[in-house]
């Protein structure tokens, strides 16, 4: 390969291959000639440049390598009166004492200290042996580095240590526990950020994106709306995106040791917010999960209670009577049966599924409401109670209103807990679990007037309780009277004295309803409130769903590569016409040129074709030398026309 470089001869020689000429001898002496005129011209330069002779340079150009060297690898003047160093592996002498004592120059010696500070790296210590520290604090990974580990701060494991965790947390990303151990992962973070560890990824939503109306736009004038107004409120987009994300939630079965099939349901997905499992309620350990059916496809919750085995088969009967209760503040049950595919004798029964659900106790007495209660803390002692006695009398007149209906069918609940008793909306709550006492004990002839005063004396402890905050209320009721009527009404107080009074004579639950008579008005009032927000939101959507069959129409139409042996037929007579629409609706620029992405002219547009008025617009081509002047009911008409001919086709 050429090199841009040449290869220069040195001093003094000629090059190989070029003899001198004439011309050449002659231009040497006519220079040799005039400088020694100019030196028998001036005697005393001469004189004086006699001390200033150059210093030889011959023995230093001796221990310098050739360049042609360094830069070709070969040198073809050598032998033939290069005077630099050929030989590479020749070490290069020191520089003369000449030279030395120049300031600056291309041979001079490379500078060493007299003494090297004993925090250098030697030379010695590249050949080390490796670093081991004596402590294993730090974890090794899977590739055998060892990473930083450092000290957790007692005061942060201590504030986090209280922290709520979502009711599905510590089911959602168990498979990556033990897989991803590291200091900062301890397997309870999703798996959505640990892309590589080859578990499911679960994205999460993005409810962030969901943002309400900024406050200097939110005051408008009267014919003025925002994005927001032509949509549900953020609020309820985001619980029922909520509630969706929770049906749809699945694990490895294999992992959690539960059957791939149940009966007639599959997919199944455990519920119980905490590993332990109690027997105070039932006498024996259940678990909740929930399941998708595959005869109806619909979602169910399955409550498994453990380590019981059914000797009478008559108890089955009892589940037909609670299925013919339909209420709204109870649980429906759909059917009960038994199975081994636990490992064990399990008694299973089937209720409706209602996602994001809490009990009464998480709601008022779990963490999250332990930490709302020392938001209190430091409070004045007028502050109002932590639980609202009008959300106790709402409380009150739903559970009444499920006992009514359970007592008019011959049952009795036999269960009012806080542990079993969902809050599924807004103060909205459901009787649970209704039924399994009827089997797991059976009677053939239950005293059913002593059971429905159970239920009656149930309903009051647990109002009592939830009015003192505290589930040991009911063992000292003075001191809990007491409380409530310092801090409730009077009709509150004597409520729950009827409810917890001996039954002399048989208390019934009709009476309950005489007493509540004015705050069930008021009660019925909220529920219709609450119904009219409800269709509001319901008929901004209803309008959305008309924009959508406009888009699929436009879908359906625009830019339809061939029908009926016409390549062209999207882009010839009304068709055109529609195409130029969209244009006009979703193509347009501005005035730089660039694209105008106003939501408020979309939507504007889209309205206004869907009723058909009678508005002109000018719709123009892309190449700017037709116009077409149209009403927007024309151009629905057009729209209809191409549909009906696509719906001919079938």
């Amino acid at each position: 390969m050429a090199s841009a470089i040449p290869i220069m001869a040195p001093p003094g020689t000629a090059a190989e291959g070029s003899p001198s000429t004439p011309a050449a001898a002659t231009s040497t002496n006519a220079w040799t000639a005039k400088a020694t005129a100019a030196a028998a011209a001036s005697p005393a330069a001469s004189k004086a440049s006699q001390p200033a002779k150059p210093v030889s340079l011959t023995n230093s150009n001796k221990n310098r390598t050739c360049r042609n060297i360094v830069i070709h690898g070969f040198c073809k003047y050598e032998g033939k009166g290069c005077e630099f160093n050929h030989d590479v592996n020749k070490p290069a002498a020191v520089a003369s004492p000449e030279i030395s004592k120049a300031k600056l120059h291309v041979n001079s010696p490379i500078f060493k200290p007299a003494n090297i500070s004993s925090g250098s790296v030697k030379a010695e210590s590249i050949n080390a042996p490796e670093f081991v520290p004596k402590s294993s604090q730090g974890i090794v990974d899977q590739q055998g580095v060892q990473s930083f580990a450092p000290p957790m701060q007692n005061s942060l494991a201590g504030s986090m240590s209280g922290l709520p965790t979502a009711p599905y947390a510590q089911f959602s990303d168990m498979s990556l526990q033990g897989s991803m151990s590291t200091p900062y992962f301890d397997g309870s973070a999703s798996g959505y950020y640990y892309q590589g560890s080859g578990a499911m990824m679960h994205q999460p939503l993005q409810y962030h994106l969901y943002n309400t109306p900024l406050p200097h736009v939110s005051n408008l004038l009267p014919h003025q709306r925002t994005i927001h107004g032509f949509f549900i409120a953020d609020s309820l987009r985001e619980e029922l995106h909520r509630k969706n994300e929770v049906i749809l939630q699945t694990v490895n079965a294999q992992e959690y040791g539960l059957p791939e099939e149940l009966h007639e349901y599959h997919s199944l997905y455990p519920l119980d917010q905490t590993q332990e499992k109690s027997t105070e309620v039932f006498g024996y350990q259940s678990s909740v999960y929930k399941c998708m059916c595959s005869v109806d496809g619909r979602t169910y919750a399955l409550r498994r209670i453990e380590g019981f085995r059914l000797t009478n088969e008559l108890a089955m009967q009892m589940i037909e009577s609670w299925r013919r209760i339909r209420h709204a503040n109870i649980v429906s049950i759909r059917e009960a049966f038994t199975s081994k595919a636990f490992g064990d004798h399990s008694l299973i029964f089937v209720y409706d599924y209602h996602p994001c659900s809490k009990t009464l106790y998480d709601v008022h007495f779990g963490p999250q409401a332990q930490l709302a209660s020392q938001v209190l803390v430091g409070a004045p002692k007028t502050t109002e109670p932590v639980i609202h006695e009008r959300i106790l009398w709402s409380y009150l007149i739903q559970l009444t209103s499920a006992l009514k209906k359970i007592h008019s069918a011959g049952l009795a609940a036999r269960l009012i807990d806080p542990t079993k008793i969902l809050v599924t909306g807004k103060n909205r709550i459901r009787m649970n679990c209704c039924g399994i006492m009827d089997m797991l004990t059976f009677d053939a002839a239950p005293n059913l007037a002593h059971l429905q005063q159970d239920d009656i004396l149930n309903l009051g402890q647990l109002l009592m309780t939830l009015a003192c905050k505290s589930l040991t209320a009911t063992h000292n009721i003075t001191k809990s009277i007491d409380y409530i009527s310092r801090h409730y009404s009077s009709d509150l107080k004597n409520m729950i004295l009827f409810l917890m009074s001996q039954p002399v004579p048989m208390k019934t639950v009709d009476q309950i309803i005489t007493m509540l008579g004015p705050r069930v008005l008021q009660e019925i009032n909220d529920v219709q409130d609450a119904n009219d927000v409800l269709e509001s939101d319901l008929s901004r959507e209803l309008e959305n769903g008309r924009l959508v069959r406009l888009m699929m129409k436009f879908g359906f139409i625009n830019e339809r590569p061939e029908f009926d042996m016409d390549p062209a037929w999207s882009e010839t007579g009304d068709r055109y016409i529609i195409k130029l629409f969209r244009d006009y609706v979703f193509h347009q620029v501005d005035e730089a040129g660039l694209p105008v992405l106003d939501v408020a002219h979309v939507l504007t547009c889209l309205n206004k074709l869907d009723a058909g008025v009678e508005e002109k617009i000018v719709l123009m081509s892309r190449d700017e030398l037709s116009c077409l002047i149209v009403s927007y009911r024309e151009i629905k008409a057009c729209i209809e026309s191409a549909f009906r001919d696509l719906s001919k086709s079938k």
